[in-house]
């Protein structure tokens, strides 16, 4: 017995099959390019990701071997300090105060140590106190006074103070005396002359060199 086909019943059920293969296909794609999208950005991030790795392991390296460097620097930097006698090391100090004073233009009236003693803070402690100062071990350091004199313009002098507390040496700086120079010409820029009280402390070194 044969079956009766509608006519162009065929052809539907055709377009159906084709339509359902095309949404199949799009799907397919769909999956496909989220997929592959996914990897990419995955890939960029994995990229990224080693690339920082490398970066902080650079910087990590370069960190290490900046501080090898400053070790060893430093080393001998105490090496040669402790091998300077005292003798030769206030001379170095005071010279290294002029250099400096003239690294901001100013011009250099003296630069001398001084047989004055650092001004003691005021005594407002009781027995009990002084007596246990009394008992503390003896200071591992010496300290000498020192008179500097400049001139030069205000900001320059300011400059110069502000490099006393980054200098080499261990330096406070007790007193400060600016006096304002009297102008010949108006235009003339505004000049001080500054006397700076420091005081530099020298520590003993066991081979009896000083250090700092």
């Amino acid at each position: 017995m044969k079956l009766a086909v509608p006519s162009g019943g065929g052809t539907r059920v055709l377009h159906g099959l084709v339509t359902i293969c095309i949404v199949a296909l799009l799907a397919g794609a769909g999956v496909i390019y989220w997929q592959y999208t996914s990897y990419s950005e995955l890939q960029t991030r994995v990229q990224a990701a080693e690339k920082q790795v490398e970066e902080n392991r650079t910087i990590a390296q370069r960190l290490g071997s900046a501080q090898e460097q400053y070790t060893n620097i430093s080393q001998k930097l105490q090496h040669l300090e402790l091998s300077v006698s005292e003798r030769a090391y206030i001379p170095t100090l005071l010279k290294q105060l002029e250099t400096t004073a003239k690294s901001h233009r100013l011009k250099v009236l003296s630069v001398r140590p001084t047989n004055a003693q650092p001004q003691p803070k005021a005594q407002s402690e009781d027995e009990e106190k002084k007596k246990e100062e009394k008992k503390k071990p003896a200071e591992p350091y010496e300290k000498q006074v020192i008179d500097v004199s400049v001139q030069g313009q205000f900001w320059d002098v300011m400059r110069f103070t502000e490099d006393l507390t980054r200098f080499p040496k261990i330096l406070a700086v007790e007193r400060v005396q600016l006096r304002p120079r009297q102008r010949k010409d108006p235009g003339d820029p505004f000049e001080v002359e500054a006397q700076f009280t420091l005081t530099a402390f020298i520590f003993r070194s066991g081979e009896g060199g000083a250090s700092q």
